[in-house]
């Protein structure tokens, strides 16, 4: 969630985001159902028309079709759906697990449909008429994920130096022999987008989006990219942690939510997860969070884990809400990061938790913003955000230049030797590791010795 109002005392309060995606479930279906069912063309409305479910599978979805339940049913992870958004998908139940089974870009991903119901459909009761079928291998609801962005960023020059980004010093990037070169290593950042005319981002090598269009409406996306990968040594602007081969995935919509904020676009997110996953990312920097685990995005990020990606997650910023567990940075294997301020004390938005695995700066980050103001964001080319949503790109920039020095070390390697050789910070009181600092305060140069 992107919070737009403005929050300069700790005791203020801030709307309380939403758990779940109105209206959607999201299911796997197994794949002997689809072996039962005819090859058709599913382009041919003719065809599907006639198509249906076996009996006993097509159950619980002839009753909401009766109903009227079901307004679209979309194959996630097919290509005859890439780049589509779920408003363009069919209503053929049938015709899409047919599609998802067989045209499913990965095989672990076959069967993966997302079902947009009516708004008076009663979701609880589908999600479990649906469980009970032995035809669905899992059902849940689709968790809302938001921007780890904490409050309305500081109004700051236009024209920054170098110096004011404490967070470079904080983390010993200044120091002697610490390359900020990590060229081999490819890098993806799933956000709200980039702006492609920023003078301090030409050093970008793809930007998908799946159908939305290229701005960064929001602006998070390119201010966590200028924290990665800031062109160095250009005489403008900032200096980003490392020059990596950066990707860039948005995944979030061009329209707010009803309640103002901005969420993730559940089909941008998943299908951004694989593609990184199917193009080889070496790192991904996931600046968003959420408080409901889900088996699919579990499954997408532990495939990208296995497939050799460092994924590295925002603890998110709801310590004063009750300082929930948010996902993705709980999942297993994901490098957690929570922000510290100025002072190396806790940020005091930064969630907290066992999970954690180190901190890094996360207020007053001076960094790239759009060019142009939008209807979301009035600041424009630098200003300093606040958010464990900063903190973590600085951890996954530290990641890739610690695999530019071997490519082949796995993410577990890379997650162990940021954690090993972090500063233990004072609030720790010596302690190894605890709930709000991890084990301490992210340590480049010592990272890279």
């Amino acid at each position: 969630m992107i919070n737009n109002s403005n929050r300069e005392k700790e005791t203020a309060s801030v709307p309380t985001p939403p758990a779940y995606v109105p209206n959607l479930l999201q299911i796997k279906v197994k794949e002997d159902v689809a072996n039962e069912l005819p090859d058709i063309n599913v382009h041919n409305a003719a065809s599907v028309k006639k198509l249906s479910l076996p009996s006993g599978a097509d159950e619980p979805f002839a009753e909401l079709r009766k109903k009227k339940s079901i307004q679209k049913v979309m194959p996630l992870f097919s290509s005859a759906t890439r780049g589509r958004p779920l408003s363009t998908a069919p209503t053929s139940v049938a015709a899409a697990v047919l599609t998802s089974v067989r045209d499913s870009e990965n095989e672990d991903l076959r069967g993966i449909n997302m079902i947009q119901l009516s708004k008076n459909a009663d979701i609880s009761k589908i999600e479990k008429d649906l469980e009970a079928n032995s035809a669905i291998e899992y059902v849940h609801r689709v968790p809302a994920r938001w921007a780890a962005t904490n409050a309305t960023p500081q109004a700051v020059s236009v024209d920054p130096m170098i110096n004011r980004q404490w967070g470079l010093r904080a983390i010993n990037w200044f120091a002697q022999n610490v390359s900020s070169v990590a060229e081999n290593v490819k890098v993806g950042v799933l956000d709200t987008g980039i702006d492609t005319k920023h003078p301090d981002l030409q050093n970008f090598s793809t930007y998908t989006r799946d159908g939305a269009s290229a701005e960064d409406i929001i602006g998070h996306g390119t201010h966590v990219a200028g924290i990665i990968a800031a062109t160095n040594n250009n005489q403008i602007g900032i200096s980003g942690v490392c020059k990596c081969e950066l990707h860039i995935w948005k995944i979030f919509g061009d329209e707010p939510a009803d309640d103002g904020e901005y969420y993730v676009d559940e089909v941008m997110y998943q299908r951004a997860l694989n593609g990184a996953r199917n193009t080889g990312m070496r790192v991904i920097n996931l600046s968003i969070g959420g408080t409901v685990f889900t088996q699919t995005e579990a499954l997408l990020i532990r495939r990208l884990i296995d497939g050799g990606c460092c994924v590295v997650a925002a603890m998110g910023n709801e310590y004063l809400e009750g300082d929930p567990t948010e996902y993705p940075a709980a999942y297993p294997n994901v490098i957690a990061v929570g922000a510290i301020d100025e002072s190396d004390r806790r940020a005091y938005f930064s969630n907290t938790g066992t999970h954690i695995a180190l901190i890094a700066p996360g207020t007053n980050v001076l960094s790239t913003l759009p060019m142009k103001k939008s209807v979301a964001r009035g600041q424009t080319k630098y200003g300093a955000w606040n958010g464990t949503s900063m903190a973590t790109p600085h951890v996954a920039a530290a990641a890739a230049l610690v695999l530019s020095r071997n490519l082949a070390l796995k993410p577990k390697d890379v997650g162990n030797k940021l954690k090993n050789t972090a500063t233990k910070v004072t609030a720790m009181k010596n302690k190894k590791k605890t709930k709000e600092y991890g084990t301490g305060l992210l340590n480049l140069r010592a990272a890279l010795l």
